[in-house]
């Protein structure tokens, strides 16, 4: 699914309304019935007469479409009460007209401006439901006076808040929230999602991400919004690969993983697991000699081969490079230490071998400051936001301001697949980005990466390419998690992602779809 930012989603918006010749009022009007019919829900199992819901609308397009939803809230029957952020005469010409009918129905609209904050605190507090429809996508930056106060003032009401589009006070492009923001219990977004509300800590005033589908052309959509995507259930089952009747253990998917050290046994032991769970065929585990016989005590379906034991590191990124010659894949660095011998390994053989590679852990500890030497492989690069931070160096500071912008600008520079890791994980490479919304905490758990790392290898080594096996390693790794929380975990160990991942695959594709063509539950 594509997700757009706020530019992309104005140019949406004008080609189909100039282009397709789709009036903006008929957009605004299926928008607004869409809002309206996820806050029914919030409503259908009260009792009392009347049910109220204040509608705070602001005097731009979000307010119009949250004045369309009072009207057909009205009309089922709800008591809307109207609160305007600006009176008629400063609305703009959409937001006035529907402003006007609703007068015009008598419903209860009062003026925020002209009323006290004692008055509009009560009138939320009466409410059963609040509809944010203050700021949509064409606001940025921190909010000014009187918008603070309002929404700090939908906050400590403490009622459900549907939001119009994005919450009052994200940004929709880079998912920062630079001021006070809207908490909402759930989101409606117009025709895709924002590419900032999937991101943290934007995506934790979102709530419930509701998409509604309000007549803009798919196709449109694909052509503004290329370049940011939502790994959705679809696409993910469709890119999953399935082995061939004919397969055998090794075109099934050969996977070696390079890691280990006598301190760290267990994570290439983990990876090496998640790899074997998610399909590979036939694993090997290369590490040094001293790591050998712990991990082999570990090791029942891997090989476990130790590569030479010499302080020649000429000799040893040899061994490493015949070791790999027929890999699907190699993931490199999980639990190997950070040496410096075993540094220069890592970087004279990520640097010579032409195999597809998953560069996770201490690899990319000894990849920092060479970063030059996977430019252009066929490599997936895992690092948590301090990795990358390292990987950065000077330019750590952009990571920061905008996670989604470093991570864009980092792939296309090396031309590598880049999975930074995280709530929300992004997937960005030279062409395209993914947003990851699977998964929970229950990810916070050592060795989660290691598996990860794991299962992108399998899926590399299964023949999909770098962004593909780096999505859909993302996205199942999350359903492992979302399974598990289902099944009422409240902890979990490293290795019960990696065992839970066939089994999570049956819960995903069993799971009811809620999508009615119209609205879609994203997240």
């Amino acid at each position: 699914m594509n997700a757009l930012t706020a530019s992309e989603m104005r140019t949406a918006d004008m080609r189909t309304i100039e282009d397709v010749g789709i009036p903006p009022i008929v957009l605004m009007e299926t928008a607004g019935r869409a809002v309206a019919d996820l806050a029914r829900d919030f409503l259908a199992d009260l009792e009392g007469d009347p049910i109220r819901v204040a509608v705070v609308a602001g005097p731009g397009n979000n307010g119009a479409d949250a004045l369309v939803a009072a009207r057909y809230l009205m009309q089922l029957g709800y008591e809307p009460d109207i609160y305007m952020a600006a009176k008629g005469s400063d609305c703009n010409e959409l937001c006035r007209s529907q402003l006007e009918m609703m007068q015009g129905l008598g419903a209860s609209v009062s003026f925020l401006r002209e009323q006290s904050p004692e008055f509009f605190r009560s009138g939320l507090r009466a409410a059963s439901l609040i509809v944010d429809g203050l700021l949509g996508t064409g606001s940025s930056g921190a909010l000014d006076e009187p918008y603070r106060t309002w929404v700090n003032e939908i906050n400590i009401a403490s009622r459900d808040v549907v939001a119009v589009d994005i919450p009052t006070g994200i940004d929709p492009s880079t998912g920062m929230v630079p001021g006070p923001a809207v908490t909402a219990t759930a989101t409606v977004t117009m025709a895709a999602p924002k590419v900032g509300m999937l991101l943290y800590p934007a995506a934790s005033y979102v709530g419930e991400l509701w998409v509604a589908h309000i007549g803009i052309p798919p196709s449109i959509l694909a052509d503004v919004g290329g370049r940011y995507h939502v790994m959705t259930k679809q696409q993910f089952f469709f890119w999953l690969p399935r082995r061939s009747r004919q397969a055998d253990k090794r075109s099934a998917g050969e996977v070696v993983v390079i890691g280990g050290s006598s301190q760290y046994v267990g994570a290439p032991l983990l990876t090496a697991s998640g790899a074997m769970h998610a399909g590979a065929g036939y694993v090997t585990i290369t590490c040094p000699p001293s790591a050998a016989p712990a991990i082999a005590n570990h090791a029942l379906e891997q090989i476990v081969a130790p590569w030479p034991e010499t302080d020649d590191v000429g000799a040893v990124v040899d061994a490493l490079l015949d070791r790999t010659r027929h890999a699907g894949a190699v993931a490199i660095g999980p639990g190997l230490g950070r040496e410096p011998q075993t540094q220069e390994i890592v970087r004279r053989f990520i640097s010579h071998s032409s195999r597809p590679l998953v560069v996770d852990a201490d690899a990319l500890f000894a990849l920092a400051g060479h970063n030059a030497s996977v430019t252009g492989k066929k490599a997936v690069l895992t690092p948590h936001d301090g990795e990358f931070a390292r990987l950065l160096g000077e330019k750590a500071d952009t990571a920061i301001a905008n996670r989604m912008k470093a991570a864009d600008d980092f792939a296309a520079a090396l031309d590598v697949t880049l999975l930074l890791k995280g709530p929300r994980s992004i997937v960005a490479t030279k062409e395209a980005s993914y947003v990851n919304i699977t998964g929970n905490e229950l990810l916070a758990t050592a060795g989660s990466g290691d598996v990860l790392s794991g299962i992108i290898a399998a899926v590399l080594a299964a023949g999909c390419s770098p962004r593909q096996s780096a999505a859909i390693g993302a996205f199942w790794h999350g359903v492992a998690a979302d399974y598990l929380a289902a099944e009422h975990k409240s902890s979990i160990l490293a290795g019960d992602i990696a065992t839970n991942l066939q089994t999570a695959l049956h819960w995903l594709d069993e799971r009811e779809e809620e999508d009615d063509g119209y609205l879609t539950r994203l997240a």
